[in-house]
C-alpha cells in the first residue's frame, strides 16, 4: 500500500517553550543523566544535565507520563506510570483527566520500554506515584485511583494493600530512606476529605491512618532526608476547585508520623499574606495591595499544583510549590517567595507558573552545591542558589525581583508543549497555535525548533490567519479573550460586547468566503462583519455550550455549530440571524463534539468528530448537517474506541481524510470506509488539530498535538514538487 505520508513526519517545535511536566529523576551516580515525564508528551532523557533533551518513550502506547521511579540497585531500570488522575483536564472544556494505560518499564536506560500487562486494567488508568523498594528491587508500590498496590515480582502481578474509595484515590507516596523495612506513607483523597496513611513495613504489615482533618483535601508529603523522623505534609482545602482549594495547612510530625503527632505550622487563616496563600495565585490576591486593580481575584490551585520538599541538608528548610515556589527556613512556620511567574522572563526570579515537582541535585550539600530543579507547566527550571534570600513581607508580591534565588529554564529540544489548536500561514512559512498555560506561540519554520516566541499570554486557544495577508491573524486567551494582530505584530482585543458564557477554550472561525467575517460562540452564536470590531448575537441561547463552528465554502449563509452535549445546529440564513433566531439541530449521538469540517468544494458534505470513549467518533452529513451517518470504518479498518479531535479533507483527493485522535493521526483513503494509523516518526500523542497547508514541496499535513508540539508531513515524496492549487 502506498504511504499516506511518503516523507514521514518532521518535528517543528517548540523545543524552547516547554509544557506541563510532572516528574523528573536524576541519576544519583551520574547526575548529567536526567529523565523527565511530560504529562501528555512522554518520556525524555538528557545526558548533559538538561542542556538538551531527546525523546526516549515515543514508542509507548500512552504518553501521559505522571510518575517515574528508578531501581536503586540498577540505574538502567526505570518504571513510568501513566495517567494524570488529579487534574480535571480542560482540553476543549471536556472536564476529563488524561487517562493512562498502566505502567511501563525499561531495563536499558530508556532505549526500549515494555508495558506491564498486569497494569492494563481500570485500576491503573491513573498511576499517581511509584516507589521501588530499597530492600528488594522486585518490590514495587503504585498509588492509583483505587488505592496503593504492591508487586513482589517486578510488576508481573499486583495486590491492593490499601484500598480506598475517596475521590482521586491515593496521590502521593513517601518512603523513609533510613528504615530497615519498606516504611511508607501514602496520601489519599482529593475533592474528598484526605487522609495520610502509614505502613512501617509495607512488604507485609497493614496500613494505618495517622492523620486526617475536616476540610483537608489533596495532600503532598515529604520526609526530611537529614532527619527522617520529621515528615511534612502540604494540604489543600477541600472546597470548590475554582474558589476553595487554597491552603488548608502545612503539617509537621517530628515523631515518625505517629498518630497525634502532626501539628499545623500554618493554616488558611494565617494573618501573613504569603503564609496563607501558598496554594493560591499570589499575584491574584495582591492586586489592590500592589495598586494594579480595585479588586482581588483569589485563584486557588491546590488541587492542581501541590508539592512539598525538604532541603537534603537541613530539616528546617522546607520548599512548597504551588503557582509559585516558596521557602521556609524555620520548619514551615514562616514563608518567603522564591519565584515569580509574573516577573519578566529576563529576570532571575522568573520561573514558569504551576509547580508539580521539586528535585534536589544528588550532590546537594547546601553550600558548594545548592542546585535544585522544579518541573512545572513551562517545563523544567533549575536554580543553583537554592539557599539565597527569598522575599518576605506583605509587600513581597509587588516586587517581582525581590527574591535573590535565580532560575533558568532547561527547555532545549524539550518538545512537550500542549497545543489546543493551530494554524499555518498560506505561504507555509509560519505556524502558530494556542497552548496550555503557555499562551499563543508562533514560529518561522526556517528558524528551527527552538525559535518559537510567545505573542499572547494565559492559556492559548483557537487561532486563525487572514488568507489575504498572513501578517494579520487572530488569537485568544481563555474564555473568549480574542485579539487581532496586525502587520508589525501589534495586537488589540476584539471581544468588546461579547456578553456570554464561554468554554475555557472558545471556538471561533473566519468565514472562508469573507475574511472580514468572524464567528464565535459560547451559549449563543455571535457574528462580526468587521474583523471583530463589533459583534451581534446570531442565535437564541442554546441548551449547551458551543464547542465547534464551521462555515460552508462558497455559501456563507450555511453555518453549522456543535455543542458539548452532541447537538449539531445549522442555519441556512446565518448572515441575517439575530438573538431571536433558533437554529434547528440534530444529534448523531450524545457527547462532546470536538470539530466540524466542510468538504472543500461541496457545501453539502460536512464532517463531525466526537471526543470521549464509547460510540462512533466520526460522522458525515451529505445534506448540510441535517442528517448524519457514521464513518468509523469496518472490520480491520475500524477506528479504535478513542477520542477524535479534528478532521481535515485533502483538497487534492477528497477521499483522503486525516483524523487527529488520542493516539496520533489516522488516515482514510476511501472517505471513511476504512482507517489506518499513520504515525511513522510520530508518537501516539493526543492530536488536537490537523490542517492541510503549503509545505516545502507542495501540500502538507500539519498536526498540532497536546503534548508533543507541532509537526508537518509532506504529501509529496522527496525529490518531487507539486504546485499548490494545481
Amino acid at each position: 500500500r502506498r504511504p499516506a505520508f511518503p516523507a514521514g513526519w518532521t518535528f517543528l517545535g517548540p523545543g524552547n517553550i516547554g509544557g506541563r511536566t510532572r516528574v523528573l529523576i536524576i541519576d544519583p551516580v551520574d547526575p548529567t543523566v536526567m529523565y523527565a515525564g511530560g504529562v501528555s508528551g512522554g518520556l525524555w532523557k538528557s545526558v548533559n544535565a538538561g542542556e538538551r533533551w531527546e525523546p526516549v518513550g515515543d514508542a509507548l502506547a500512552n504518553l501521559a507520563v505522571n510518575s517515574l521511579a528508578m531501581d536503586p540497585s540498577d540505574r538502567r531500570v526505570l518504571y513510568a506510570g501513566t495517567g494524570e488522575g488529579y487534574f480535571r483536564e480542560e482540553v476543549r472544556g471536556t472536564g476529563l483527566p488524561l487517562r493512562g494505560n498502566g505502567i511501563f518499564v525499561t531495563s536499558d536506560a530508556g532505549a526500549t520500554w515494555t508495558h506491564l500487562a498486569s497494569t492494563a486494567t481500570n485500576d491503573f488508568h491513573w498511576v499517581n506515584d511509584l516507589e521501588v523498594s530499597r530492600h528488594d528491587p522486585r518490590r514495587l508500590y503504585a498509588a492509583t485511583r483505587t488505592g496503593v498496590w504492591r508487586s513482589s515480582d517486578a510488576g508481573a502481578s499486583w495486590s491492593n494493600v490499601l484500598p480506598v474509595t475517596v475521590r482521586g484515590g491515593c496521590l502521593d507516596l513517601a518512603a523513609r530512606p533510613d528504615a530497615p523495612t519498606d516504611y511508607l506513607f501514602a496520601s489519599c483523597g482529593t475533592f474528598d476529605r484526605a487522609t495520610i496513611h502509614r505502613s512501617t513495613d509495607a512488604a507485609s504489615a497493614s496500613w494505618e491512618a495517622v492523620h486526617s482533618e475536616e476540610g483537608m483535601s489533596r495532600t503532598s508529603l515529604a520526609i526530611a532526608p537529614s532527619r527522617p523522623s520529621t515528615i511534612y505534609a502540604l494540604a489543600a482545602h477541600n472546597g470548590d476547585p475554582n474558589t476553595g482549594h487554597g491552603l488548608h495547612a502545612v503539617y509537621r510530625s517530628d515523631s515518625n508520623g505517629d498518630p497525634g503527632s502532626w501539628t499545623a505550622q500554618v493554616r488558611l487563616d494565617d494573618p501573613d499574606l504569603i503564609d496563607r496563600n501558598l496554594l493560591t495565585n499570589l499575584w491574584s490576591v495582591s492586586q489592590r495591595k500592589c495598586g494594579v486593580s480595585n479588586n482581588d481575584n483569589p485563584l486557588t490551585m491546590g488541587w492542581y499544583c501541590n508539592v512539598i520538599a525538604v532541603d537534603p541538608a537541613d530539616a528546617e528548610k522546607v520548599w512548597v510549590g504551588g503557582v509559585d515556589l516558596f521557602r521556609s527556613d524555620d520548619g514551615g512556620r514562616n514563608w518567603g517567595v522564591a519565584s515569580y511567574w509574573w516577573a519578566s522572563s529576563s529576570e532571575g526570579s522568573f520561573a514558569h507558573a504551576d509547580h508539580h515537582g521539586i528535585v534536589f541535585h544528588p550532590r546537594y550539600d547546601g553550600a558548594a552545591n545548592q542546585t535544585m530543579f522544579s518541573t512545572n507547566d513551562g517545563g523544567i527550571y533549575r536554580t543553583e542558589n537554592a539557599r539565597a534570600a527569598v522575599a518576605r513581607g506583605d509587600d513581597a508580591p509587588c516586587n517581582p525581583i525581590a527574591s535573590q534565588v535565580t532560575f533558568a529554564h532547561l527547555n532545549r529540544n524539550f518538545g512537550v508543549t500542549q497545543f489546543y489548536h493551530g494554524a499555518v500561514t498560506p505561504d507555509g512559512k509560519r505556524v502558530l497555535g494556542g497552548t496550555q498555560d503557555n499562551g499563543t506561540i508562533v514560529s518561522d519554520i526556517a528558524r528551527g525548533t527552538d525559535s518559537w516566541t510567545r505573542i499572547l499570554g494565559g492559556d492559548g486557544g483557537y487561532v486563525a490567519v487572514d488568507p489575504r495577508n498572513p501578517a494579520v491573524f487572530y488569537a485568544e486567551a481563555q474564555n473568549a479573550y480574542l485579539v487581532r494582530f496586525n502587520a508589525g505584530g501589534f495586537g488589540s482585543p476584539v471581544n468588546r460586547g461579547l456578553l456570554d458564557d464561554f468554554l475555557f477554550v472558545t471556538p471561533f472561525v473566519l468565514d472562508p468566503n469573507d475574511a472580514d467575517r468572524l464567528w464565535i460562540a459560547g451559549r449563543s452564536l455571535w457574528r462580526s462583519e468587521n474583523r471583530g470590531d463589533e459583534w451581534s448575537r446570531a442565535s437564541i441561547r442554546l441548551p449547551a455550550y458551543v464547542s465547534a463552528i464551521a462555515v460552508a465554502p462558497g455559501r456563507s449563509n450555511r453555518v453549522v455549530a456543535a455543542t458539548t452535549s452532541g447537538d449539531i445546529h445549522r442555519s441556512e440564513n446565518a448572515l441575517t440571524a439575530t438573538a431571536a433566531t433558533g437554529w434547528p439541530s440534530s444529534r448523531p449521538r450524545d457527547g462532546f463534539v470536538t470539530s466540524l469540517t466542510f468538504h472543500p468544494t461541496n457545501a453539502d458534505i460536512v464532517y463531525a468528530t466526537y471526543g470521549g470513549f464509547g460510540g462512533v467518533h466520526v460522522w458525515r452529513s451529505i445534506d448540510g448537517g441535517a442528517t448524519w451517518s457514521p464513518i468509523d470504518g469496518s472490520g480491520a479498518g475500524t477506528l479504535p474506541d478513542i477520542p477524535a479531535h479534528s478532521l481535515a479533507v485533502d483538497p487534492y483527493d477528497t477521499q483522503r481524510l486525516y483524523l487527529g485522535t488520542d493516539l496520533g493521526v489516522f488516515v482514510s483513503l476511501d472517505g471513511g470506509a476504512s482507517w489506518r494509523v499513520e504515525n511513522s516518526g510520530f508518537a501516539a500523542v493526543v492530536t488536537e488539530t490537523v490542517v492541510i497547508g503549503r509545505g516545502e514541496r507542495g501540500p502538507a499535513v500539519y498536526a498540532f498535538t497536546h503534548g508533543r508540539g507541532a509537526w508537518r508531513a509532506e504529501l509529496v515524496p522527496a525529490g518531487r514538487r507539486r504546485t499548490v492549487g494545481r
